[in-house]
């Protein structure tokens, strides 16, 4: 029975690839498997988990609407991603996390996670906030980051 319940692919490995309110970075999630899970931050799966120095959860600091994780030891201009969610009536809070170890866990200094705790977005600059935001909320499938 164990091969029939111990199943973290299907328990935590579900993504929604191709989702037109998912902005995909052109990376490939590991393959689909019933019986294993690969943690990855390609957009449209979970995050994956990691351990604070606390003791803490990472997913113990997302905050229960949009979070913007930003990750690494080195500072990162977060304000086009707050000012386009105050002009669009997000509830976004931006969480940092200096571990350099969670940052090349995500590949990427920055992962917008969904309130459901999808990745909807990762990336190296808060450019296209404005473009990122309006797609991951359904307001222009269009625009690509």
């Amino acid at each position: 029975m164990r091969r029939e319940f111990n199943s973290p692919g299907v328990t935590l490995g579900g993504r929604y690839d191709g989702s037109p309110i998912i902005v995909g970075d052109g990376t490939t999630a590991p393959a689909d498997a019933a019986n294993s899970y690969v943690p990855c931050a390609t957009p449209g799966g979970r995050p994956p988990h990691a351990w604070l120095p606390d003791g803490r959860s990472l997913f113990d600091t997302f905050y229960s609407e949009w979070t913007l994780l930003v990750l690494g030891p080195e500072r990162v201009d977060t304000s086009a991603f707050e000012k386009a969610a105050t002009s669009m009536g997000l509830d976004l809070q931006v969480v940092h996390q200096p571990s350099s170890e969670i940052l090349a866990l995500y590949e990427a200094p920055m992962a917008l996670i969904r309130p459901d705790q999808i990745v909807a977005w990762r990336g190296h600059d808060a450019r296209r906030a404005l473009a990122v935001l309006s797609r991951v909320l359904g307001r222009d499938a269009t625009v690509r980051a």
